[in-house]
């Protein structure tokens, strides 16, 4: 893949909650996986905003019956 040097400006304060988050502090592997996420939501965003209402099913109620309740 080519890759393409930038220069951003970015906030500190979140750049080091992203690396913290990931645990790694190579930023250009960070910034690349933050555009990955981006793109991703992006594009079910534009997918979703396809959707006519109808063809959504609505709210989902989980059955949560079957499960191990401890009392």
């Amino acid at each position: 893949m080519t890759k393409r040097k930038i220069s951003a400006t970015i906030d500190p304060d979140r750049l080091a909650e992203a690396v913290e988050l990931t645990g790694s502090a190579n930023v250009s592997l960070v910034l690349g996986q933050a555009l990955v996420a981006l793109i991703d939501r992006e594009k079910e965003r534009q997918w979703l905003s396809a959707l006519a209402p109808a063809d959504l099913p609505g709210e989902v109620i989980p059955d949560l019956s079957d499960l191990p309740w401890e009392e």
